[in-house]
């Protein structure tokens, strides 16, 4: 019996605590076919009479689109954990490696097999490494390691830039050129740019925005949802446009994140000063 009703043996495992390693598993596998796609799109698997160009645009488009889902995949898993209050370091770890095929490894394959195919030069293959290196090397240290405590004021901060977002940044060119609105074909050197220096991002100490833990002013309510409404529109109508634009605010807030989270732990650190007892250097007096 796969299901049992009743009392659990010491074997058995709740239905409820494998809900999150299935959603994560649901985000290896979109990276998984996003890799499938990309390769796909070079393969002599095109179907006869087919366009070559069409072909292409069309697998690089379900590549990224499985990237996509795996994203959303993985904001589900985290919440379903702690939703159930179930969590583990199996879950952990398959989080990690999950995270490192989605956002690492595919693309990664992406940029290989597209952006920078026509030259492929050394340069590009030293890019596309130091890319899908630093994110695997970010990943095993926050699995590795464990999790030191944030401070209050750093707790709407990442270290570094989360793969989910490094992953979206490193596609722009990407998604520029999948779109059919700007006859603009990206310039290699500025992928090549943009992946070693979204791949040195991941592996530095440089705090970003988690807008997981931000809040919002009641009276931006209304007008929050109303952006959500035209965003919703521009995804319907110029949608590869509209996701690079969202990746690249993503990627310009960093300096922005970079200076309040410097001003919020400078204000902390200060506070924490003012509040420890004065030390009276000549002893008690008698």
């Amino acid at each position: 019996m796969f299901l049992r009703l009743g009392p659990r043996r010491q074997t058995e495992v709740p239905i409820a605590a494998l809900i999150p390693n299935v959603i994560t598993t649901l985000s290896l596998c979109c990276g998984l076919a996003s890799i499938h796609f990309s390769l796909l799109a070079k393969s002599a698997k095109m179907p006869e009479g087919m366009d070559p160009a069409v072909w292409q645009h069309s697998c690089f488009s379900k590549a990224v689109v499985a990237i996509g889902l795996a994203m959303v995949f993985d904001a589900l898993d985290g919440r379903a954990a702690r939703l159930l209050r179930v969590s583990s370091k199996f879950g952990a770890v398959l989080d990690s490696l999950s995270d490192f095929v989605s956002f690492g490894i595919a693309p990664a394959v992406i940029l290989h097999e597209w952006i920078l195919a026509p030259v492929l030069s050394p340069i590009d293959l030293a890019a596309v490494m130091i890319y899908a290196l630093c994110a695997g090397l970010r990943l095993a240290r926050f699995t590795a390691g464990s999790p030191a405590p944030k401070a209050p004021a750093m707790a709407n901060y990442f270290v570094g830039m989360p793969t989910p977002g490094a992953a979206g940044a490193v596609m722009i060119p990407t998604m520029v050129q999948l779109s059919r609105d700007v006859p603009w074909t990206p310039w290699p050197w500025l992928s090549i740019s943009l992946a070693i220096g979204i791949g040195l991002m991941m592996v530095s100490r440089v705090p970003t925005f988690a807008f997981k833990k931000l809040s919002v002013n009641r009276r931006l309510v209304a007008p929050l949802l109303i952006l959500v409404g035209l965003l919703v529109v521009s995804l319907a109508t110029h949608f590869w446009l509209t996701l690079a634009g969202l990746a690249a605010f993503n990627l310009l807030l960093t300096p922005f994140a970079w200076i309040l989270g410097r001003k919020a732990r400078a204000t902390e650190l200060n506070q924490t000063t003012v509040s420890l007892p004065a030390i009276d250097r000549n002893g008690p007096l008698n």
